[in-house]
């Protein structure tokens, strides 16, 4: 299925993506729930941890059973500028977290803020990470790393050590994600095999992806 033309990162973009079942299709599920679970180990929270915890750009809140099997004590809430998101967010999840429909503006003030691959495709990134900087006690932003942009795409920002810079205090990790499909075989295979290969083809080789995670307290 071939989505119909409108802006990328729109409102409009969005609710069409999820209500026509393309997201899903594409394993925007899955991809949510493994992305969750490669960066939870680096939060450094404790599993008995009580506060509140927002997922920004929360999507079909997929991450909220992670969130809610390691924090079990935790209040969660999900916030989404997509109707359709958050309207399918509550009739999956609702027994879990809250949802909120809107953008960072709308945010309330909460212990932790997790934004997980969503900065790459805000156009005031900065602005709108000092603006939640001032919500929350600690501020993850994890984003991919390095990443090659297309000229026409949804990702329009790119990110590595140097990004972020004045924020408050900052601490950066890097690290290799099963959210993408370069994992397992596929890592093995088609990346690092395939990459002997790709010289002699007169082809660029293929680099690992990465996420980077910056932690403001």
């Amino acid at each position: 299925m071939t989505l119909k033309p409108m802006i990328y990162n729109s409102a409009e973009y969005w609710n069409e993506r999820f209500t026509s079942g393309e997201w899903e299709r594409k394993g925007g599920r899955s991809q949510t729930r493994n992305f969750a679970e490669s960066q939870i180990q680096y939060f450094g929270l404790p599993s008995d941890f009580s506060g509140t915890i927002l997922d920004f750009g929360c999507g079909l809140g997929d991450s909220m059973p992670v969130y809610a099997t390691h924090f079990p004590n935790a209040k969660l809430l999900g916030i989404d500028f997509s109707t359709e998101a958050i309207r399918l967010c509550e009739q999956k999840y609702n027994s879990i977290a809250d949802f909120i429909c809107g953008d960072h503006t709308s945010v309330p003030e909460v212990d932790v803020i997790i934004a997980s691959n969503v900065f790459e495709h805000l156009p005031d990134d900065l602005k709108i990470a000092e603006y939640l900087k001032q919500k929350c006690k600690v501020l993850f932003i994890i984003v991919p790393y390095m990443e090659e942009l297309a000229e026409s795409g949804e990702h329009i920002n790119r990110y590595d050590e140097s990004s972020f810079p004045a924020i408050g205090h900052r601490i950066l990790k890097v690290f290799k994600t099963k959210g993408w499909s370069q994992y397992g075989f596929d890592l093995y295979f088609t990346t690092y095999f395939m990459n002997f290969f790709r010289p002699l083809l007169g082809k660029k080789k293929v680099k690992v992806r990465k996420q980077i995670m910056f932690i403001f307290n």
